[in-house]
C-alpha cells in the first residue's frame, strides 16, 4: 500500500489502492524541476563507490526534503538525476 504513495500522488494512489478508476487530469499551471549532476561520470571515475553513493545520499535526502517542505511531488530519482513537479497535488499560489 505505501508504495502507490512513493510512485503516484495521493489522490491517484487513493483511487487505485480502492480498486477505482483513474481519469485523466489537467493542469493549467505546473513546473517540472529535472536536476542531473554536470560531469557526474569524471566524479564517479575519481571517487569510491561509497563516497559517491553518500554524495548521492545527501543530496537526494535534502531535495527530498525541500520537495515535502514545499509541496513539491518527486517523480522520480535514477541514479545521478532527480525530478519533481509542482502544482500537481494542491494549487500553488503564485508569489
Amino acid at each position: 500500500g505505501d508504495m502507490l504513495y512513493k510512485v503516484f500522488p495521493k489522490a491517484v494512489a487513493d483511487k487505485l489502492k480502492a480498486g477505482q478508476k483513474v481519469e485523466p487530469e489537467t493542469h493549467n499551471n505546473v513546473t517540472i524541476f529535472f536536476s542531473d549532476i554536470v560531469r557526474f561520470t569524471d566524479i564517479s571515475r575519481v571517487l569510491s563507490a561509497v563516497k559517491v553513493c553518500d554524495m548521492l545520499d545527501r543530496l537526494y535526502l535534502a531535495f527530498d526534503a525541500l520537495s515535502t517542505k514545499h509541496d513539491v511531488f518527486k517523480v522520480e530519482t535514477i541514479g545521478d538525476a532527480w525530478m519533481g513537479v509542482t502544482n500537481l497535488e494542491n494549487d500553488q499560489n503564485e508569489t
